[in-house]
């Protein structure tokens, strides 16, 4: 009786045994379910991420290929911004006929013919083809500026735009598309500078005019300052009445020179030594010896006649314009 009752005890010990092993083996199978769900979550969530920046890339992207290349074609101007800034001629899809080429901005002339400028500003730049506008750019420009020329772009006539926003400067091309009966753009020009094919021409093109801006400023603008009676170099105001109009040109020529040289080198030309002396003569009453620097780069100027500045071919400027330039930073470094 006592081995049967033994029996049975150890039987029974055995099958509790049994039973907790079981339901540890259940315990851990349901926390490995639990994991197993949680990881196919995490999955499904990693997979919705990854294809939601797929999504943001492809946009931005798209974005970024509307920004830099488009077709614009023909639309109503609703509303012009207030002054016309820079306007031009050239008959872009060669036609015969020339069309119109605008550049307005928001912002209003001072009495003395200079802008009033805030910190950003509305900018237009539009081709008028008869009843036709076509808007290359309309938009808001915060602390920066919109300037234009007129180049060839494989052996097509076309427009070339510069923005300058902040520290960075970007230069767009548009050339007729007469299949597309519009204008289309393209951005060549960032500081990455991926694609260079069109720099040189650019480059020309606002070369030509920041030269046509020094050469008005230095001849026709200057010759008011040296003209001027002593009484009005000496007041302040009728001082800066006439000589702050020759620095907005130079500061206008400046940075086309500016752009210039980034697009090429070989175009390297700066203002900043005639800035400093207009800039001095502002501030002050001219001394003699700054009207005569004054002078002599007036001179040095009006001795420029030929409208060919550049040899495209060679790419650099004709000696004989390089070496006047080369005499205008003379002139003013040397004290």
């Amino acid at each position: 009786m006592t081995k049967r009752l033994l029996g049975i005890a150890c039987l029974a010990g055995i099958l509790a045994g049994c039973t907790n092993q079981n339901t540890d083996q259940t315990e851990e199978m349901n926390e490995l379910k639990a994991q197993v769900e949680q990881l196919a979550l995490e999955n499904e969530e990693l997979v919705k991420t990854v294809e939601e920046e797929r999504q943001a890339f492809d946009l931005a992207l798209n974005e970024q290929v509307n920004r830099d290349y488009a077709l614009i074609v023909s639309q109503a101007i609703e509303a012009y911004p207030l002054t016309l800034y820079k306007q031009t001629s050239v008959d872009l899809d060669e036609d015969g006929t020339a069309e119109q080429i605008e550049l307005y901005v928001n912002a209003e002339k001072t009495e003395n013919g200079l802008f009033a400028w805030d910190d950003g500003q509305k900018w237009l730049l539009v081709v008028k083809d008869g009843e036709k506008t076509y808007p290359l750019f309309d938009d808001y420009v915060q602390l920066g500026t919109i300037d234009f020329s007129t180049s060839t772009f494989d052996e097509q006539p076309g427009i070339v735009m510069m923005m300058v926003q902040h520290s960075d400067r970007t230069v767009q091309k548009f050339t007729y598309d007469l299949h597309g009966n519009g204008y289309q753009k393209e951005t060549f020009y960032k500081k990455e500078n991926i694609n260079n094919h069109y720099n040189e021409a650019a480059s020309h093109a606002f070369f030509k005019d920041a030269f046509t801006l020094m050469d008005h400023a230095f001849t026709t603008k200057t010759l008011t300052v040296l003209e001027a009676n002593e009484p009005s170099l000496q007041d302040d105001h009728e001082r800066r009445l006439i000589i702050e109009l020759i620095l907005a040109d130079l500061y206008n020529a400046n940075r086309l020179l500016e752009m210039a040289t980034e697009l090429n080198r070989a175009l390297n030309v700066s203002l900043s030594g005639a800035i400093d002396l207009l800039y001095e003569m502002v501030n002050q009453p001219p001394t003699a010896e700054q009207r005569k620097e004054l002078t002599a780069i007036h001179e040095l100027f009006k001795e420029i006649e030929s409208d060919d500045l550049i040899m495209k071919e060679e790419n650099q400027i004709y000696p004989d314009i390089a070496e006047k330039l080369q005499r205008l930073d003379f002139i003013v470094d040397e004290k």
